[in-house]
C-alpha cells in the first residue's frame, strides 16, 4: 500500500499513475482536492482575470472608468468561482474512485509513515503569514473576501504579486506593491522590464521602507503577503527525501514551479516507485525550456534565456488590445545567441505561443525569417 500525501497537482498524478499501474494508493488531503493551482491559485486567478479583462476592454472601448461592481459583486464573483472549482473536484474525486484510489481527507501524520509500503509527500511549500510583525492574508484567504477592499497592499515582486496588483487593480482598489529589490525579476531585460512598469502597470510600486510601515499599521489597507514559500523537503535527483528509506516527494513541496512541472514530477515519481519495487532503474526529471507566464493587462510569456542580442516588435491591433492606446498593446523580443533563438518575451495571447516558441527553442527552425507577432489565424507573420 502507498500512501500520498496532497490532492494537488502533483499528488493527483502521481496517484493516478500508481493505480494505473496496479499499485494500491490511499490519497491523503486535509483541504479540497486539486491543492493550490485550482484552488487557491492559477486556476482561481484565471477566473479573475477573465473578468478583469473584460473590464479593461470595456474601458478601453468607452474611454470611461468601470469598476468590478458595475458588473457583479467580488462576494458573487466568488460564489461563482467556487461553483465551478466544486464541479471540478468533483470530478477529480469521481476519477480517483474510478481508479480505486480511496481518498481520507485528514491530516496524514509522519508516524503513518510505519503502515505503508511507500509515502509520497506533494503537500505543496510552506507559507509566511507575518511581516514585520504585521499579519497579513495570503492566497488561501483571497477566494473568502466577500468585499471588495478599498486600498490594498501587496508586498512582494514577483509573478504572484503583479497578477494580485493587476487584478485587483483593475476591479477598482487602490493597489501598492511593496517590492525589495527588483519588481519582476523573471524579466532580466531592464529595458523589458521598465516598459511593463511604465506603460502596462496599473498600480503604483514603491520600494520605500517607510512608506511600507506606514500601510503595514494603517486600517484602511488590506495586507496581501505574496513572497512565495518555502520547500518542505529535500530529495535526491530521484526525489526521495533525504535520510528516510521508501519515502518521496515531488511538485512544489519540494521545489517552487508550475503545474505542468508538478504534474510530471508526480508521474516520474510514480514510475520510480514501480521500478524500485521491479528493481529497474530509477529515473531523473528532465525539466526542459522554462515556460512561464505573468498575466497583468496583457499577458507576458517569458520562456528560455534573455541576452543582450534580440529583435523587438510591438503588437498591432489584435484581439485582447484592439482598442488600446498604441503603448499599451505589447513589446515582444526574441533573443538570440551565436545566432540561434535562445529565449523570448512575449506580450499577447501566452497560452497561444508557448508551444510555438518550445519548439523553436529546441531547433526546429521554422521562424527563420521572423518579423513580428500578428494576430492572424496562426500568431506569426513571416517574410516569405
Amino acid at each position: 500500500m502507498i500512501a500520498v500525501v496532497g490532492g494537488g497537482p502533483a499528488g493527483l498524478s502521481c496517484a493516478h499513475a500508481l493505480a494505473r499501474r496496479g499499485l494500491e494508493v490511499e490519497l491523503y488531503e486535509m483541504d479540497k482536492l486539486g491543492g493550490t493551482c485550482l484552488n487557491y491559485g492559477c486556476r482561481y486567478v484565471n477566473a479573475l482575470k477573465e473578468v478583469s479583462d473584460v473590464i479593461d476592454n470595456l474601458n478601453a472601448i468607452t474611454g470611461k472608468k468601470h469598476v468590478l461592481e458595475d458588473i457583479i459583486s467580488l462576494n458573487e464573483l466568488h460564489e461563482k468561482v467556487y461553483k465551478i472549482h466544486r464541479s471540478m473536484r468533483e470530478g477529480a474525486k469521481k476519477t480517483l474512485d474510478e481508479l480505486g484510489i480511496f481518498v481520507k481527507f485528514e491530516e496524514f501524520k509522519e508516524e503513518y509513515e510505519k503502515n505503508y509500503d511507500y509515502v509520497v509527500y506533494a503537500t505543496g511549500q510552506n507559507y509566511a503569514r507575518n511581516y514585520l510583525g504585521v499579519e497579513c492574508a495570503i492566497h488561501s484567504e483571497l477566494p473568502y473576501l466577500k468585499k471588495l477592499p478599498k486600498k490594498i497592499l501587496i508586498i512582494g515582486g514577483g509573478t504572484v504579486a503583479a497578477e494580485y496588483a493587476s487584478i485587483f487593480s483593475t476591479f477598482g482598489s487602490e493597489v501598492t506593491v511593496y517590492v525589495r529589490s527588483k519588481f519582476l525579476k523573471k524579466i532580466e531585460d531592464d529595458e523589458l522590464r521598465d516598459y511593463i512598469i511604465n506603460d502596462l502597470s496599473n498600480f503604483k510600486i514603491t520600494h520605500s521602507e517607510e512608506e511600507l510601515n506606514k500601510m503595514l499599521h494603517d486600517d484602511e489597507y488590506f495586507n496581501i503577503l505574496a513572497i512565495g514559500g518555502t520547500p518542505r523537503y529535500k530529495t535526491n535527483e530521484y526525489f526521495q527525501v533525504d535520510g528516510k528509506s521508501k519515502v518521496y516527494a515531488c511538485g512544489d513541496s519540494v521545489r517552487g514551479g508550475y503545474t505542468p512541472i508538478s504534474n510530471r514530477e508526480g508521474k516520474i515519481v510514480a514510475e520510480n516507485i514501480y521500478n524500485e519495487i521491479k528493481n529497474l532503474p530509477l529515473k531523473k526529471m528532465e525539466y526542459g525550456i522554462e515556460i512561464a507566464t505573468i498575466r497583468m493587462p496583457i499577458s507576458i510569456l517569458v520562456v528560455g534565456k534573455q541576452t543582450k542580442d534580440f529583435k523587438t516588435s510591438y503588437n498591432r491591433p489584435g484581439r485582447g488590445y484592439y482598442f488600446r492606446k498604441t503603448e499599451k498593446r505589447g513589446m515582444n523580443r526574441i533573443y538570440y545567441e551565436n545566432g540561434k533563438a535562445v529565449g523570448a518575451v512575449v506580450m499577447t495571447t501566452a497560452t497561444e505561443l508557448a508551444p510555438y516558441f518550445a519548439q523553436y527553442l529546441k531547433g526546429i527552425d521554422v521562424y527563420k525569417d521572423f518579423l513580428e507577432v500578428y494576430p492572424t489565424t496562426d500568431p506569426y507573420y513571416w517574410q516569405v
